[in-house]
């Protein structure tokens, strides 16, 4: 415990005391007659109360070079303008002239003396000075609750509470609104909810308390910790409200989240009639900003403003500054714009905020404009600026060789402070930068070069190793930032499972799944419930093939937003499960929640792999109904390949037609449409369509690889061999080749990649042993070769061999010499490349015979197989 003895040696800001003046101090109070006495006394008081302390500090050297002593009144608020300056030398001298002037008894004294020893974090003197309460003066409520706002103001909650409990106890005492306003904020920080709770039944009983400013602090309670349900209920339970208790509640809500609920609080609020009308304010306002900017409540924010603007409060900067915001999460950029330029004074906090609108909305152009006018208004920007300008630089914003603004702005910051004191938010931005930019070399020097490093960072670097193709690298760091002691937050667990997904690791995402589970947090409790790793959970398990998982880890999630729906929409899309896409869909808007453009992409996908033709239809139609996006050349290719694969491809070239009409496609951009249909003319066998759109495709893009390959296949298919031979005559001319097949397998955090063939796998004669055992066994319950599916001019024989040594049965042979016939077990295959359908129908088979389920990922989607069964219903 800091005691006086440490306090830094000053010199006496106070004249030292004069005989007459030690002489007078020592006499009764009531024995004091100067004149001069109450109307100084009265002049520090009004002084100190105005914040004038300069002049009070004068008058009462004035007062002492007179030989008086001021009264108990005016030394209190000097010793209150202490611990506002925090100087604890002038207190310690107040102190001691109290003491000689027989003062420090006084109850307004002593109260001042306690809080100004703890404004200077000095408790063992403030609670010495508590301590010397009279036995007769016990009831001295004030000091009580400046000693126990002391030991909360410092996180001493244990001793605050210790002392709260031997006030009540004490028989002469009682507890004030006050007292109780005290200890509930102590309860909201220390999170103590038995003792809170306790709390709030106390006060219920206390009919002597001001209800509503209980109340208030009881919402705001609960509110902090989360328990949103118990702040409405204390909330309604209320008889009358003020401002206050509705800014509690609004305010708790947004901050938790529950902006949707915030905002029905505000128009309960807009539409009380009865008296007493309660008018809200600007901290209402401010709350209700803040929540319409995270929904993008655009039109109940232009009825916000309006009301603003009536109410001459929309100049106020705080209020400007959140109405700029609101404008830029919206997409009002321009609007946003408009309420700056009206704002009677800017500074940098309103600058800041109109850069970010247009940072968030992706004008990079005009943003740099601004940060150039802002210069020339002497506006200084900080380094929250600059951070604003390098988080604007998007991939499509910069050249990747050059990445020219970004380095000017990296030198700029370097030029203008050391670079040891940059503080660690502007390294977080700079590092992102790099990696958007395509420069990790750079990225990486900045991240070694630091000297500091915060969770930020490091989730900075895992995720940019991860988009930029880094999976491994990704991982290292994720392991070094534990040795190093940094403990994963909600943003790391999501980063890293989303790495996992890319890697296709779901071993690795359960041990990372469990590593979530004990730090709690995606725990069902509402203190530690993460619904970003509970998202980041379903979207791994449905991409590594466990749509079960995905599916379990969905169930028990307390609460969903958009991306927990979409996410299983879209995981049982991938895994042919589009009824049950559908499904979710409907329970989606069921419980209110309104979908995006990608959970209308993932339901397209569903009917597209399921044949769903009516079905699919109805929800394209629907997408612009019932959410705000309009379709986008994913949503179309969607549709043109639902209607391809279902064999009405008048409607899929028709489609394409609208598409390239309504999105203004030409030339290389619509040609992603016809290579679905391409792809479509492929599975189906339509060969004069095929070639006519293959040719319309090598008019725009000769050196397109996949068309050949699709031209020549389908040219093979029926037997052109001549014309197939041709195309890929051309493909060696141009120097084009074929992606090569390949299928992997993890086995104990190792990947084992196979090709057709396979010959260097160190267990070749193991698995080719297990291979021909296994083929020997499907065809003893029925497979029969699909040699027509090879499109090579060769023997039956040699065409079964090809077959026999695809890629992707040999890893399905290697991972069950590794795992055994396990009953009810699973292994999990991945392709490069589409899973021809002859392998599709062997693995029906080998899951039938082996008793374990083969989940096999293509380079379109999940096949699961079950019991001689695929999910997909052999349809993809």
């Amino acid at each position: 415990m800091t005691t006086v003895s440490s306090a830094p040696v000053r010199p006496l800001l106070l004249p030292a005391p004069s005989p007459r003046a030690h002489t007078s101090s020592t006499l009764p109070r009531n024995a004091r007659h100067d004149r001069s006495i109450p109307s100084s006394s009265s002049l520090i008081l009004d002084k100190t109360m105005r914040g004038e302390f300069p002049q009070s500090f004068q008058l009462f050297r004035e007062l002492l070079a007179s030989g008086s002593t001021p009264d108990e009144f005016a030394l209190g608020s000097l010793l209150k303008a202490s611990s506002t300056l925090s100087d604890c030398c002038l207190g310690e001298q107040l102190h001691a002239k109290s003491i000689r002037a027989g003062l420090a008894s006084e109850r307004g004294v002593r109260t001042s003396l306690v809080a100004m020893y703890s404004a200077n974090g000095l408790l063992e003197e403030a609670r010495h000075v508590f301590d010397e309460v009279p036995v007769a003066e016990e009831a001295d409520v004030p000091t009580w609750n400046s000693a126990i706002s002391a030991y909360a103001f410092h996180g001493y909650y244990d001793e605050c509470f210790l002392l709260f409990g031997a006030m009540l106890g004490a028989a002469e005492l009682t507890a004030t609104d006050a007292t109780y306003a005290i200890v509930i904020s102590a309860c909201s920080a220390s999170k103590e909810v038995r003792i809170g709770k306790a709390i709030h039944a106390m006060i219920e009983k206390d009919q002597m308390l001001d209800e509503i400013k209980m109340h208030n602090s009881l919402i705001s309670m609960y509110a902090k910790w989360g328990h949103l349900e118990e702040a409405q209920k204390v909330f309604e339970a209320m008889d009358a409200r003020d401002v206050v208790s509705w800014n509690a509640i609004i305010s708790g809500l947004e901050q938790h989240g529950e902006c949707e609920n915030a905002l029905a609080f505000l128009r309960r609020l807009a539409g009380l009639k009865a008296p007493p009308v309660v008018q809200p304010n600007r901290i209402t306002f401010l709350s209700a900003l803040s929540a319409m900017a995270t929904i993008s409540g655009l039109k109940l924010g232009k009825e916000v403003h309006a009301r603003l603007i009536r109410s001459n409060l929309d100049g106020e900067p705080s209020i400007g500054n959140s109405l700029i915001t609101m404008y830029g999460k919206c997409g009002e950029v321009a609007t946003g714009r408009l309420t700056f330029e009206r704002l009677p004074s800017r500074d940098v906090i309103s600058w800041n905020t109109m850069l970010s609108g247009y940072a968030q909305n992706s004008q990079l152009g005009s943003c740099y404009e601004l940060f150039k006018a802002m210069q020339l208004s002497g506006s200084r920007p900080d380094f929250h600026t600059m951070t604003i300008l390098l988080c604007a630089m998007s991939p499509g914003s910069v050249s990747s060789s050059s990445c020219r603004p970004g380095r000017e702005i990296h030198g700029y910051l370097v030029r203008r402070a050391a670079v040891k004191s940059l503080p660690v938010s502007v390294y977080n931005a700079i590092i992102p930068m790099y990696f958007r930019c395509d420069r990790v070399g750079d990225a990486e020097k900045v991240f070694k070069g630091m000297t500091e490093r915060d969770s930020h960072t490091w989730n900075s670097m895992i995720d940019g190793c991860s988009t930029n193709e880094r999976c491994r690298d990704a991982m290292m760091l994720f392991v070094e930032m534990r040795t190093q002691g940094f403990q994963p937050d909600h943003s790391t667990f999501s980063i890293i499972l989303t790495v996992c997904s890319r890697l296709v690791s779901v071993e690795l995402g359960k041990q990372l799944h469990a590593s979530a589970v004990k730090q709690c947090l995606h725990a069902s409790t509402p203190l530690t419930f993460s619904l970003s790793v509970n998202n980041a959970l379903v979207s791994m398990y449905s991409k590594c093939g466990s749509i079960d998982d995905a599916a379990q880890v969905f169930g028990r999630m307390p609460k969903r937003d958009v991306f927990s729906w979409t996410a299983m929409i879209t995981g049982f899309a991938h895994h042919g499960m589009a009824y049950r896409s559908l499904e979710s869909f409907e329970a989606m808007k069921a419980d209110g929640i309104r979908p995006n453009a990608v959970t209308f992409l993932g339901l397209l996908s569903a009917c597209a792999h399921a044949g769903l033709v009516e079905e699919g239809t109805h929800y394209f139609n629907l997408m612009s109904r019932e959410s705000d996006a309009e379709p986008s050349t994913e949503h179309y290719a969607c549709l043109v390949d639902l209607f391809g694969r279902s064999g009405q491809f008048g409607k899929a070239e028709a489609t394409i037609e609208i598409a390239t009409s309504h999105l203004g496609l030409e030339g290389v951009s619509c040609l992603w449409l016809w290579k679905v249909l391409l792809g479509a003319c492929h599975a189906r066998k339509q060969l004069e369509l095929g070639i006519r759109v293959g040719r319309r495709i090598l008019e725009v893009d000769p050196d397109d690889e996949t068309t050949h390959v699709l031209l020549s296949n389908i040219y093979a298919a029926f037997g052109l061999w001549k014309d197939a031979l041709e195309v890929r005559r051309l493909m060696r001319a141009k120097g084009l080749k074929k992606e090569a097949g390949c299928s992997w397998v993890e086995i104990g955090n190792r990947k084992h990649v196979f090709v057709a063939a396979d010959g260097f796998h160190e267990n070749r004669k193991e698995i080719y042993e297990k291979l021909e055992g296994l083929d020997g066994m499907c065809r003893d319950i029925g497979y029969v070769p699909m040699t027509d599916y090879v499109l090579h001019d060769v023997d039956e024989a040699q065409k079964e061999a090809v077959l026999r040594y695809h890629s992707e049965r040999l890893a399905v042979s290697f991972a069950l010499l590794h795992t055994g016939k396990r009953k009810g077990g699973a292994i999990r295959v991945i392709k490069n490349l589409r899973v021809c359908e002859d392998c599709h129908r062997w693995m029906k088979f080998a899951s039938e015979v082996e008793g374990m389920e083969i989940i096999l990922r293509d380079s379109r989607r999940f096949h699961s197989f079950r019991k001689g069964k695929c999910s997909c219903g052999d349809y993809w």
